[in-house]
């Protein structure tokens, strides 16, 4: 048994001494042209782990933090990687196929990339989604979290819409639902999130006068109608409500 490892560590020993990166041969190409120059391919590869937020670890065989050049780059084990060749099929179809059909085109012309759908994130889902999925595994408190979760970590870059809609659409589907209560705490939180938004106080009012709640509603259309004195639909509903602006 003791000598079985060892010849095992020596022929490990043996490959990583071997290895090098960048290669000086690129091996098991399925996707990208058999003589694409080494140096292009590794920055394309770098240009992935940007748009998708993450390292090369997700894709192929080996140890963050360890040498690139004990990496298996040429195995087919992890089926990220088979996922990742379908998706540049796609976009190859996209930019090949279909875009060069339309009879007028900008210029330059526009094309499709990973960033344009992943921009940054594993999963490209709508934040409404995501906010949605949680409530549905866990509620509203997992929910909530998770969006403020995300929102810490990704305010200010391209991943996900932080603006008012969101979490106004989170609030439409669940009053949807039936569930007014969480309906309402999410169009409140948007309000304290975007509290510029007209439309996120008067998302919230016509939320609040749904559920009976007329003088909140109120309260909320007054400062829809501060932050934009034009709003004629919190006017309009101030009026009928016969109160104040």
């Amino acid at each position: 048994m003791r000598r079985s490892v060892t010849i095992a560590l020596v022929l490990l020993a043996a490959r990583t001494a071997g290895a090098q990166f960048p290669p000086q041969k690129l091996q098991n190409l399925k996707v990208f042209p058999k003589d694409i120059p080494v140096r292009t391919l590794i920055d394309t590869m770098a240009s992935f782990t940007r748009a998708l937020g993450v390292r090369c670890t997700y894709c192929h065989v080996g140890e963050e933090s360890q040498p690139l050049s004990s990496y298996d780059f040429p195995s087919d084990q992890k089926p990220e990687k088979e996922k990742a060749r379908e998706m540049l099929r796609m976009v190859g179809a996209i930019n090949g196929e279909y875009l060069t059909k339309l009879t007028a085109r900008r210029t330059p012309p526009i094309t499709v990339a990973c960033a344009t759908c992943h921009r940054g994130v594993t999963e490209p889902r709508p934040l409404q989604q995501i906010v949605l999925n949680a409530y549905d595994a866990a509620g509203a408190d997992s929910a909530e979290a998770l969006y403020r979760a995300l929102r810490t970590r990704y305010y200010g870059r391209a991943a996900y819409d932080f603006g008012e809609v969101p979490l106004a659409d989170v609030g439409a589907a669940l009053r949807a639902r039936g569930k007014m209560p969480d309906a309402l705490r999410f169009y409140v939180l948007n309000t304290e999130l975007t509290p510029t938004s007209a439309f996120a106080f008067r998302q919230a009012a016509d939320a609040q006068l749904a559920a009976g709640d007329t003088a909140a509603a109120v309260r909320s259309f007054q400062r829809a109608l501060a932050i934009n004195p034009n709003d004629r639909q919190a006017k309009g509903a101030l009026d009928k409500l016969g109160a104040k602006p």
